[in-house]
């Protein structure tokens, strides 16, 4: 997944400079924030979503915190990324940064307030902090690794990316039935970010959020019929034609075999290894 990133003094200039906004969901009959550490002041405007739809939406304190609540009933989270795209189009806003955080992932707000100026520094377009290993993960390389405080990727998954704004707006009209959100973080932004050229996309080593609950996002069928790899597959092919429309030149380059070619799953050795290996990396855990 690692790519090289230029230097910062190399890319165009950033996005519009009104103040990043952090999406943060919510089970509207539970506690708002729950692993919210808030231990500093957030450099940013706070959205709560609440994925049942039961809360009315509008401005409000929650915890000391202004906090705007956006509620909706969805199904899974692409219908949240749908439903933020237009209610930024609607009010007209275009933040500096778009983050969306899954309401079970522990992440304090001065860790979110330093990925932020990180990615100022860096100028990134794409950017999301790292998970602990006792995390709950899809993507190994998503995992943090140490003594480093960033490194260049192709993409970063749906738990908790940041967008620049107007790259995230730009997908309003590619986000239509997608209910699971896979596939927008594999194929669409990625492919959005190079006819837009807004490639600049890492992980941050440095600031690190733990996943509380299992995925189970791939376990369903939605309500389109379609099941998650279904809509991945459907994304892959709308990616495939904007490219082939906007950038054939694209086609077949390293980065088009990296995303539309390159074989993530492991092979049956490679998960025989895998098994054979936690008992050693379990025992290596415990006894250091």
């Amino acid at each position: 997944m690692s790519t090289a990133l230029t230097p910062a003094s190399a890319t165009s200039p950033g996005s519009p400079t009104q103040r990043p906004l952090v999406l943060v969901s919510w089970h509207g009959a539970q506690a708002p924030l729950p692993c919210l550490h808030l231990d500093a002041q957030a450099q940013f405007d706070w959205l709560l979503f609440d994925y049942t739809g039961s809360q009315a939406s509008g401005e409000r304190e929650v915890n000391g915190l202004p906090v705007t609540v956006l509620a909706e009933p969805t199904e899974c989270k692409g219908d949240i990324f749908q439903a933020l795209c237009r209610w930024l189009h609607q009010t007209g806003r275009c933040p500096e940064y778009v983050g969306l955080i899954d309401d079970d992932v522990w992440i304090g707000v001065s860790d979110i307030n330093r990925a932020l100026h990180w990615a100022r520094c860096e100028r990134l377009d794409v950017f999301s902090p790292t998970l602990m290993h006792d995390s709950h993960y899809t993507h190994r390389w998503m995992l943090t690794q140490p003594h480093r405080l960033f490194r260049a990727v192709d993409w970063v998954e749906v738990m908790m990316p940041f967008y620049r704004g107007d790259l995230f707006l730009s997908a309003r009209e590619h986000l239509d039935g997608n209910v699971s959100s896979w596939g927008l973080d594999k194929y669409l932004w990625p492919t959005l970010q190079q006819l837009r050229g807004q490639t600049r996309t890492a992980l941050i080593d440095a600031v690190t959020a733990s996943h509380r609950r299992p995925i189970t996002s791939g376990n369903k069928t939605y309500r389109t019929g379609r099941t998650a790899f279904d809509e991945l597959q459907a994304m892959r092919e709308r990616s495939l034609q904007l490219l082939t429309a906007q950038r054939p030149d694209l086609l077949g380059s390293d980065w088009y075999r990296r995303l539309f070619e390159q074989r993530h799953v492991r092979s049956r050795w490679q998960q025989l290894w895998t098994a054979l290996g936690r008992p050693l990396r379990r025992w290596l855990e415990q006894s250091t």
